[in-house]
């Protein structure tokens, strides 16, 4: 049996929306990597809801898998598992949705595929239940194209397994998923990756920011306090692994103290290096003489939005 393709994707939403979509995405995305995920929430919530109302408008489904499985995340980070695991659990409907006919396994590859299987442990059968309703539901093309609610499948698979959306969790071995740190290791090419050091003891609240900053020009920021140190290993010997494995290095030195370990071996290993630091009132900027004789440029900043643009500047 063939059915012909429905186009879910969003953007056949009417331009007005999709610029409103947009916007609030970026807004979002911009709260969310500042780890404010509880501000994050509400912003993927209107995003979603541009959705929704478009798909009124053009009198077909959209697809709906990123605002559901960026709510999911962002409920993740907010501590909301049971929130977080049943929107993660709609953008995989929505996956399968937006996947040719007969080809529903796709959608375990899928961010939300993926967040499931190996990040809650979600039990496979009931993965297994939702593309069995899903498939059911695209046999009639029309029915497929009208869907404009994922929840209906998902309520047809917990109830198939006889659980209710409350114990929705019961079918996960990993229940107390959180964000966090990962595993030491980056598979993104070196010369995409940017190294991001600070006084993590007074001055750890620029990470954030400095992150968004070359998240937003598509590169991977690398900072120490985001992966998880190798039982015994010594912090300033990883701190050096991972700069090594960068082309780009932003390290802000208003107070400097471990990160000058870094900027001496920064030269031996070819890596791009730019010094940042706060802009004081009153007076001059302080810099050692230490500091002031190595290679490097030192660039000032008076907010955090300068900060990010310096960045952003000086990434190719």
């Amino acid at each position: 049996m063939s059915v012909e393709p429905v186009d879910r994707r969003v953007e056949n939403m009417p331009n007005a929306n999709r610029a409103l979509y947009n916007s609030a995405l970026i807004r979002a995305q911009t709260e969310f990597y500042r780890e404010n995920y509880r501000g994050s929430i509400p912003l993927f919530e209107e995003a979603h809801r541009l959705v929704v109302e478009s798909q009124t408008v053009i009198h077909q489904g959209l697809h709906k898998g990123d605002t559901f499985y960026s709510l999911g995340v962002a409920e993740l980070g907010n501590n909301q598992r049971q929130e977080s695991l049943w929107h993660t659990l709609l953008a995989y409907v929505e996956d399968t949705l937006g996947t040719p006919f007969d080809f529903e396994d796709n959608a375990d590859r899928t961010p939300a595929g993926r967040l499931l299987s190996d990040g809650f442990n979600v039990q496979l059968r009931l993965l297994r239940e939702i593309k069995r309703f899903s498939k059911t539901l695209k046999e009639n093309r029309t029915d497929w194209l009208n869907c404009g609610d994922p929840e209906p499948i998902l309520l047809q698979a917990t109830a198939a397994l006889d659980v209710e959306r409350d114990h929705i969790l019961s079918l996960c071995e990993r229940q107390g998923i959180a964000l966090g740190p990962v595993p030491l290791g980056f598979p993104q090419p070196r010369e995409r990756r940017v190294f991001l050091g600070t006084n993590y003891d007074s001055f750890a609240h620029v990470i954030p920011e400095m992150r968004l900053a070359v998240i937003s020009r598509n590169y991977t920021p690398v900072a120490s306090r985001d992966v998880v140190m190798p039982q015994g290993d010594n912090p300033r010997g990883v701190s050096l692994v991972l700069l090594h494995t960068c082309r780009y290095a932003f390290i802000d030195i208003t107070n400097p103290m471990g990160q000058i370990f870094e900027l001496e071996r920064a030269g031996d290993y070819g890596v791009n290096v730019f010094l940042v630091r706060s802009r004081p009132v009153g007076h001059e900027a302080y810099v050692s003489g230490m500091i002031n004789s190595l290679p490097y440029q030192i660039l000032t900043y008076g907010d955090m939005g300068e900060l990010r643009q310096i960045i952003m500047n000086h990434l190719p």
